[in-house]
């Protein structure tokens, strides 16, 4: 594999309206972003991924954009963007943009123009369709709820189509026109010094426009026709041709949001000549120990948890690097997830973010996950504020569920609880705003917060310090990036471990779900202690084996894991 400036990257992903307000309208801001720079130097990421921020009628919290060369009044200015890069490009952090592309505002110019001549030039920026019988084009639903077209006003048999929200209309990437604009203000930002982008939705471009009803999946008569508006044949030429003109001149870092990667493709997608460096692995993102699959059982879900996370790094093999992640915008927080109330524990929820860190691939924490921020459940549906989420109950509803249990399963489920407000401090609001937030700040800020963890050695943020720290080690490194790959104690039940191996070193990684201690078989010697969530404070790391291994092993070539331990470990 050539050697890339990103293969390194231990990237943090800011969801700005949530991330520190500065100018105190409630709405977090670049100026916010570039105040905390250090803590995110400290922390030892190298890489920030931005959500939106573009100009926005916020529908979809910024991925409704309509202006792709405009920052939105909300967030700042240009010139805010500009000292972004620059402060950060100084502190050795590269700044990437998420980019969307599917679809844009139905505030946008183009769209605005292609309504009064959906004929015209820019009506074909957009996919509008003849009704059928006095009803749409075909029954899709859109991934929101609802149908995925929406008639134009004043005209009574067209429709346009739109997979999320109506007020995200889907661009035609079909037309070349299209795509030569937006493939300029690519280059644009790409001039400003961005360090690359993050694409939303970017395997949705190419659709199959066969406008046949499907079989509806639900009540409501419609059909979630994901093969038809997913990784669609004739996709990778169109990625292709924007890596092409746009990502390859510039080395610009790409990472698709492009699920459902089939083993075929990998090398299409992520490989040496791919059409992105990464994608996110999307293995355990429907892995939720409250769903009923898992009905609280966190041994369970992890074991399941480990062999989709092994099968995906087997697909890859070698050929690609995975974006691995545990929490994200999308997503409830991971301490809630994947561990049942009854398992969480200053151990459990430090073995958690050791699980995929140190996998093959790049790496990416979300803002407050250092800190432990968890999520927040609602006592009325009014509390949340995302449109979706509304659409999500509504189809609850008519799934059968009653009001009190459609609320219950977005009390656990819902997206929003990664978007509360980050708690800096146990001040008004955590430290984020003195006004009146855009959405409720966790009331545990009082407690959970990241002065609070700051100068304690054994919280939870300064644990993730030193995970990032042995990630990084100049001796280590190189093995944790091009090193292989090699699944442990793969049958032990409730067990996550893994080596990652060199011609320089030899590395294992070993989580535990279980609650009682476990004795493994063990063969070899531990040479150092890279981390142990059993260490307390400045331990971690620095203790030789002979001081700790008589804690680690037994007789007869056992390994002595304690309940919800992690430890990573340098082999003799």
């Amino acid at each position: 594999m050539l050697k890339k400036w990103w293969h390194n990257t231990v990237g943090y992903q800011i969801y700005p309206k949530s991330f520190q307000d500065t100018n105190q309208d409630g709405i977090g801001d670049l100026c916010g972003v570039i105040r905390r720079l250090d803590e995110i130097a400290q922390l030892g990421a190298n890489v920030i991924w931005l959500c939106p921020v573009f100009t926005s009628p916020m529908v979809d919290n910024g991925y409704d954009i309509s202006d792709y060369m405009g920052i939105d009044p909300s967030f700042g200015t240009m010139d805010d963007m500009k000292e972004l890069i620059a402060r950060a490009d100084e502190k050795g952090i590269k700044i990437l943009m998420d980019l969307v592309v599917n679809h844009s505002s139905d505030r946008h110019e183009w769209f605005q123009k292609a309504l009064q001549d959906p004929c015209g030039e820019y009506g074909k920026y957009y996919v509008f369709r003849e009704g059928k019988d006095g009803n749409p084009p075909n029954n899709w639903r859109s991934i929101f709820g609802g149908s995925a077209w929406e008639r134009v006003e004043g005209r009574d048999n067209l429709y346009y189509l739109h997979i999320f929200t109506k007020e995200q209309p889907d661009l035609n990437w079909e037309n070349p026109k299209l795509r030569g604009e937006i493939y300029e203000i690519i280059t644009k930002w790409m001039d400003m010094g961005l360090g690359g982008f993050r694409l939303d939705a970017i395997s949705h471009l190419k659709k199959n426009y066969s406008y046949v009803n499907l079989p509806p999946d639900g009540p409501d008569g419609y059909k979630l026709a994901f093969e038809y508006i997913n990784n669609v044949d004739g996709l990778s030429e169109i990625l292709r041709e924007m890596k092409e003109r746009t990502f390859l001149p510039t080395d610009a870092l790409t990472i698709g949001e492009y699920d459902q990667m089939r083993p075929e493709e990998v090398e299409a997608v992520i490989g040496e000549n791919g059409n992105f460096c990464s994608v996110f692995d999307f293995s355990h993102t429907f892995h939720d120990v409250n769903g009923e699959k898992w009905k609280g059982n966190t041994r369970a879900l992890f074991n399941d948890y480990r062999d989709k996370l092994f099968q995906a790094q087997r697909v890859v093999g070698g050929r690609g690097m995975l974006c691995n992640f545990l929490e994200n915008h999308d997503k409830p927080r991971c301490i809630d997830r994947f561990l049942a109330a009854a398992d969480q524990n200053r151990y459990s929820i430090r073995m958690l973010p050791v699980t995929n860190f140190f996998f093959p691939g790049i790496v990416f924490l979300y803002q407050g996950q250092e800190i432990g921020m968890r999520n927040y459940p609602k006592v009325r549906l009014e509390e949340y504020v995302d449109k979706p989420t509304y659409a999500i109950y509504d189809r609850l509803l008519m799934q059968g569920k009653s009001p009190e249990e459609a609320l219950e399963e977005l009390n656990h489920a819902s997206r929003e609880h990664g978007r509360t407000p980050m708690q800096w401090n146990g001040e008004k609001n955590g430290g984020f705003s003195e006004a009146e937030p855009w959405f409720a700040v966790n009331p545990n800020y009082t407690w959970l917060n990241y002065e609070a963890q700051k100068e304690d050695p054994d919280s939870l943020l300064n644990f993730y310090k030193r995970m990032v720290a042995v990630r990084r080690r100049a001796d280590l490194e190189e093995t944790f990036i091009y090193g292989e790959f090699l699944p442990r104690y793969e049958k032990e039940d409730g067990i996550l471990a893994y080596e990652r191996k060199d011609e320089k070193n030899r590395v294992l990684v070993l989580t535990s779900a279980r609650s009682e201690t476990a004795e493994l078989p063990f063969e070899g010697k531990v040479g150092e202690i890279l981390l142990d969530n059993y260490a307390v404070g400045e331990k971690d790391g620095t203790g030789t084996a002979e001081e700790t291994y008589g804690e680690l092993t037994g007789s007869g070539n056992r390994l002595i894991v304690k309940p919800f331990q992690c430890l990573v470990l340098k082999l003799g």
